[in-house]
């Protein structure tokens, strides 16, 4: 018995592309260029200039097409459902919703109002205490220019090797990227990795200490402060060294050892305000193509 053929599904001609298929047409350009320009099957385009030749329009015509699935107070659910439930995915919310539409279906009605899936951005939790001082820190610097140039931003990182993840996918439309619901808190794990200190400037940068145990106020000061920081700062003109608040850096013994240097304040619970942060992507996306260790 011979194999019946499998009918490709059928996408209509937008009104630009309609509005092509005719100029492209007139500009003496055959069927098969022209289908070839827009990606589309070559009876498609040859019809729509039937259609055009015969009735003065290439519109498509009322009433013409497959039915729609849903109605339009189910394609409202299904965008309530996905806005308050961001996490959840086309099968779920075809449940929640109740109707007998494909999973696919439900995903195109999505995609119409742009609520596509994707990652949500790691991030710290705040309280307003945070957000308050993190914007006044702000505003106090809103006019820096030069001064940007003076600043040494430093911090540590602790790479993981070999740790999933963890992708979970929402659905957000496009300006939602930050909202609170569309975000996720980072998490970390005990798993194996390497933590290394490092510190960037305008036009330089330091080299790349590799912590070998717990980093405490000890180490911070005979591995990073007198070996690397204090000659990195006494390379730059009017030099401002920026840390976090981490206990290492806090403790007596470091506040000792930065004696004489101007040291910039640091509001709380905010890695995402220094430029090394991108330095750390960088590093974590290129050990994601490289081989781990056994």
């Amino acid at each position: 018995m011979p194999l019946r053929r499998r009918r490709s599904h059928y996408e209509q001609l937008t009104e630009f592309e309609r509005g092509r298929v005719i100029g492209l047409r007139e500009g003496g350009f055959s069927f098969r260029d022209i289908a070839e320009r827009l990606g589309r099957n070559v009876s498609t385009v040859h019809d729509c200039w039937v259609r055009w030749s015969r009735d003065g329009t290439a519109s498509r015509r009322p009433g013409s097409g497959r039915p729609r699935g849903t109605t339009e107070r189910e394609d409202r659910r299904i965008r309530r459902t996905a806005v308050s439930h961001r996490t959840a995915s086309a099968a779920e919310i075809r449940a929640a919703v109740g109707t007998t539409v494909t999973q696919r279906t439900v995903r195109n009605r999505l995609l119409d109002v742009q609520l596509r899936a994707r990652r949500p951005v790691a991030c710290i939790p705040l309280t307003p205490r945070h957000c308050r001082l993190r914007r006044q820190w702000c505003q106090a610097r809103a006019q820096w220019r030069a001064e940007w140039r003076s600043v040494m931003f430093s911090d540590e990182i602790r790479f993981c090797l070999g740790a999933s993840d963890g992708r979970v996918l929402i659905r957000r439309r496009p300006g939602e990227r930050l909202q609170p619901n569309c975000v996720r808190p980072r998490h970390t794990g005990p798993t194996p990795g390497v933590m290394v200190w490092g510190a960037i400037s305008y036009d330089s940068r330091s080299t790349l200490v590799v912590i070998p145990n717990t980093l405490n106020a000890n180490l911070y000061v005979s591995l990073v402060i007198q070996p690397v920081v204090l000659p990195f700062m006494s390379s730059i003109q009017g030099g401002i060294f920026q840390q976090d608040n981490a206990l290492p850096h806090t403790a007596a013994v470091s506040q000792l050892a930065l004696q004489g240097v101007d040291i910039l304040p640091w509001p709380a619970k905010s890695p995402d305000m220094s430029p090394i942060e991108h330095v750390w992507d960088i590093i974590g996306r290129q050990l994601q193509h490289h081989p781990l260790p056994a």
